[in-house]
C-alpha cells in the first residue's frame, strides 16, 4: 500500500491495490490484509471513512457477506468490523456492523447505492464490548444502530485494518481519509 506506516498481517503482500490515491478492497481474488497500528487506548475508540462501492453488475446477494474495515487487538482478534450486506429493499446494497463477530449484528436500515460515496463513523466500547454505527453523520446523536453487546471485557485495540476475502459477489470497496480518534468529532473528517 502507499503509506509505510502500514504493515501486511495476512495473504500475498502487494494485492492491496492503490486507485487514484484510495484503497481498492476487493474481495475475490486479491488476498492482502493490511492493518495501521497506533498508540493503544482505553474506553471508546472511533474510526471513519468514507467508501464507495463499485458496481459489481446487480445488487449484494446472499448470506456470505465478508467484512472490509475494523479494529484489530495485538493478535488476530477483531472487532467493530463494517461490511457490506445485502439491501432491505429495491437499493444496491445496505452495511452492516459487528462488535465481535465476522458477521453483522446490525444492518443498516436505508439502502445504499453504488458509486456513491458515504462516511461511516463507527465506535467501539473496549470496556463494554459494543460497536456502534452511523453513515453520513454529523453529530453523535444522529441516527446508528449497534452491534451485540458482547462478553466484557472487549478487545484491547491496537490498531486498524482492511481486509479482502471471497464472498458471494466479491465487491470493490473504494476506502479514503481514514480517521482514528478518541471522539466521534475527530472521526467525522478524515485526513
Amino acid at each position: 500500500v502507499g503509506n509505510g506506516q502500514w504493515e501486511s498481517s495476512g495473504g500475498t503482500p502487494g494485492d492491496l491495490l492503490i486507485s487514484s490515491g484510495e484503497a481498492l478492497v476487493q474481495h475475490g481474488s486479491p488476498s492482502e490484509d493490511v492493518f495501521l497500528p497506533f498508540t493503544p487506548v482505553t474506553g471508546n475508540l472511533y474510526y471513519g471513512i468514507d467508501f464507495t462501492v463499485n458496481d459489481p453488475g446487480g445488487p449484494i446477494p446472499g448470506t456470505d457477506n465478508e467484512y472490509f474495515a475494523h479494529f484489530k487487538d495485538s493478535g488476530f482478534s477483531y472487532s467493530a468490523r463494517i461490511d457490506i450486506v445485502p439491501p432491505t429493499g429495491a437499493g444496491d446494497f445496505s452495511v452492516g456492523i459487528a462488535s465481535d463477530e465476522s458477521t453483522a449484528d446490525a444492518v443498516w436500515a436505508t439502502d445504499l447505492s453504488y458509486g456513491t460515496t458515504y462516511r461511516a463513523i463507527v465506535r467501539y466500547d473496549q470496556d463494554n464490548n459494543i460497536a456502534e454505527l452511523w453513515i453520513d453523520a454529523t453529530a453523535e446523536t444522529d441516527t446508528s444502530i449497534l452491534g451485540e453487546d458482547r462478553t466484557d471485557p472487549g478487545d484491547a485495540v491496537v490498531s486498524f485494518a482492511l481486509r479482502q476475502s471471497d464472498s458471494n459477489l466479491n465487491e470493490g470497496i473504494l476506502v479514503d481519509n481514514l480517521k482514528v480518534s478518541q471522539t466521534f468529532n475527530d472521526a467525522t473528517l478524515g485526513i
